[in-house]
């Protein structure tokens, strides 16, 4: 491990991607101490990564440990009232066993760079031997800090590093459909150290496919391929990469190195971009593909880049270089200049301007034949946007292209709203929508938008802009919404966007039933069966039939009334005590369709004859396996069967279970934690007789 860390002073290695950090070559340790964590979510699983932010507290977290805490914050669609709180971690998380590492280190270099980082006995950077007191203090401050940052480099660059060393962590024990905080905090005592706790947001639905990487392009030379791609797009999402290539037309690649390749030209002073790669060939003339992958902080190797096919050739030794593409004050030309070495003009004939919309393809020459002298080109008549680049044609018809520099006219004039917004939507939910197509000569496309709630946020329907003046949607029109509302912008070629156009409201087809009226409660009593119920949640119901029937008989039911909404009640006066009926409700629509009928009520006019109370009636909380068991004894003879109520704090009882005579316990499993539940039961007997009620309340 000396070895390799010899090395990579050798080579100054000093720029390290540390996500922690945030910056590059600044001072270490100026920040408040604290714990500073990322995440990441897979499809089963969050993974954790983390460290302290400055070098004393990351090794006092060394000693004393790093403890995860979750917290459960929603399930589903709700806040929880309390949230679930659970210690991830039984002990404290600390780096494992120096002989924990032996084997890792054979084969790992990250993991040897680690490694001695956190247990070598010396780790001194390049300082003077000697000098007083102070400066030993100085010098042990920086190995500290080298300390530190070569291990958060080396958990960087592999995951399997970074749980080795105590700063990183997956939960596997998560569920969909629930969100938790996360708190990372330090097990160091506050008398030696305070170290603020740090924590991350997640859940499995913030799973998202990494993206591909960006701008990937290939340059030919002569027996070497310089492979170039813009990585700070992709900055936070990775941290080195992996190059793979082909020879055999793409059927099977193969990686460049047997490690990553990082980004180490993070400058803070006139930063690049891009990164290089140059991959030497062992010939000229053979085509070779070549792609890249990307691999995150937490280990995940993303999708492929796209692939560039080039191959070696014996060209100029020398590239123009585009040194400006500026803008003219007339808006409509630019002046484009460029380099070239001195020594190399003596291999050229001649320089070509070329122009194209994209940046990777498509150039065509605007102007040939450039003088080798000339340095300098005005061009005018731009369009909305500009790739140039210069190639130098050698005197043996080799060409050499610079890389291309972007010039786009000042333009912040939006489109024209789309107008003329219109659809239909077919019996399957088939949208058609058209409206009418916009005329701008740097029209771009459309982006069309859609929401189910007229004022809710709408949401995009269309993955980018689409040319077409129409779009074909498809919904789902069994829903309780029986509208969608949808709206269009326009866009130029600058991306400028126009207002929105008009809002379309489109009816769906009615074939959805609404849903059901719900029971509430009844009365029978002096001759009169009085009901009660709740009343369809369909905006569309218009009414609720109410039908009766004998028990035990096979006559169809009898429709007894008709009750327009907003009624919720209903005396049958018509019904003769002694005789046990059935009720049951049905919702009817505006257009018609009727629901489902309700689980039918069993009821019969009592006799008037009291009745003995019912013995006993307990109930037995079992909050561990979220349940009330309820137990009743009733001895009277003629007992047909139980009637059990219950309402939550502050709320009317309903008829909630009907048990048989036979039956004496009840388990309620349909429980809110931390409230207060009222039960009431009640003997009903054969001639419809009811004994008096017995109620008992229970805290859950």
């Amino acid at each position: 491990m000396n070895k390799l860390l010899t090395y990579i002073y050798a080579v100054g290695l000093v720029v390290f991607l540390l996500p922690f950090q945030g910056r590059a070559q600044d001072p270490i340790g100026d920040e408040e101490p604290a714990v500073k964590v990322i995440g990441t979510a897979t499809k089963d699983a969050i993974m954790l990564r983390w460290s302290a932010n400055t070098p004393l507290g990351w090794k006092h977290a060394n000693t004393y440990g790093y403890i995860i805490e979750r917290r459960t914050i929603a399930i589903g669609d709700e806040i929880v009232k309390e949230p679930i709180i659970k210690k991830l971690t039984s002990n404290p998380i600390v780096p494992r066993p120096m002989m924990d590492w032996e084997d890792f280190v054979t084969n790992n270099d990250n993991a040897a760079i680690a490694a001695q980082a956190i247990y070598g006995e010396d780790f001194n950077v390049s300082l003077e031997e000697g000098g007083n007191d102070i400066m030993s203090i100085v010098n042990q401050a920086k190995a500290l800090e080298q300390r530190f940052s070569f291990t958060l480099f080396a958990s960087d660059q592999d995951y399997e590093v970074a749980k080795y060393a105590g700063l990183a962590y997956v939960d596997t024990d998560v569920k969909p459909g629930e969100r938790y905080l996360y708190k990372v905090y330090t097990a160091i005592p506050q008398e030696k150290m305070e170290v603020k706790f740090g924590g991350v947001y997640l859940g499995l639905s913030d799973y998202r496919p990494l993206p591909e990487p960006q701008d990937f392009v290939g340059i030919s030379g002569d027996k070497n391929i310089m492979l170039s791609w813009n990585f700070t797009l992709l900055k936070r999402e990775y941290t080195n990469y992996i190059i793979e290539r082909s020879e055999d037309n793409g059927s099977t690649y193969k990686p460049l190195s047997d490690t990553p390749v990082v980004n180490l030209n993070d400058r803070k002073k006139n930063p690049s971009d891009r990164m290089f790669y140059i991959d030497s060939l062992s010939q000229n003339n053979k085509e070779y593909h070549y792609r890249i992958k990307g691999v995150s902080p937490f280990g995940e190797v993303g999708p492929a880049s796209n692939v560039v096919k080039t191959k070696g050739v014996k060209a100029l030794q020398h590239n123009p270089a585009i040194t400006e593409a500026r803008l003219m004050d007339d808006n409509s030309s630019a002046i484009i200049s460029w380099e070239f070495p001195e020594e190399g003009l003596a291999s050229i004939a001649y320089f070509e301007l070329n122009r194209s919309d994209q940046i990777k393809e498509n150039y065509q020459v605007v102007v040939p034949n450039i003088s080798k002298d000339t340095r300098q080109f005005e061009f005018k008549n731009l369009n909305t946007i500009n790739y140039f680049t210069i190639t130098a044609v050698g005197v043996d018809g080799t060409k050499r292209v610079s890389f291309p520099q972007m010039v786009q006219p000042i333009d912040d004039t939006p489109p024209v709203a789309p107008l003329g917004l219109t659809g239909v939507i077919d019996s399957t939910g088939v949208v058609q929508l058209n409206w009418t197509a916009n005329t701008e000569a740097d029209f771009l496309g459309y982006r069309v938008f859609r929401a189910n709630i007229e004022n809710e946020e709408y949401t995009q329907i269309t993955f980018r802009t689409i040319p077409d003046s129409k779009i074909t949607d498809t919904i789902n029109i069994k829903t309780l919404n029986g509208k969608i509302y949808y709206k269009v912008q326009a866009f130029d070629k600058r991306y400028n966007p126009s207002d929105f156009s008009e809002v379309l409201m489109l009816k769906k087809p009615d074939i959805v039933p609404p849903t059901k009226p719900v029971f509430k409660s009844f009365k029978a009593d002096q001759g009169v069966v009085k009901l009660y119920w709740i009343r369809s949640s369909s905006i569309d119901a218009i009414k609720t039939l109410v039908y009766r029937k004998e028990k035990g008989k096979e006559d169809p039911w009898q429709l007894i009334t008709e009750a327009d909404y907003p009624q919720d009640e209903f005396s049958d006066i018509t019904a003769q005590p002694g005789i046990t009926y059935l009720y049951t409700l049905v919702t009817m629509d505006e257009s018609g369709l009727e629901s489902e009928p309700v689980t039918p009520l069993t009821i019969s006019l009592p006799d008037n004859k009291p009745k003995p109370e019912i013995d006993r009636f307990t109930a037995i909380v079992n909050r561990e396996e979220k349940k009330i068991a309820l137990t009743w004894k009733y001895k009277p003879s003629g007992v047909m069967e139980f009637l059990l109520y219950k309402a939550e704090e502050g709320k009317q009882p309903t008829l909630y279970k009907v048990f048989d005579k036979s039956q004496s316990r009840f388990t309620d499993k349909q429980l809110i934690v931390n409230t207060k539940y009222t039960y009431l039961l009640q003997a009903v007997f054969g001639s419809r007789a009811k004994s008096p009620i017995k109620k008992i309340e229970v805290e859950y």
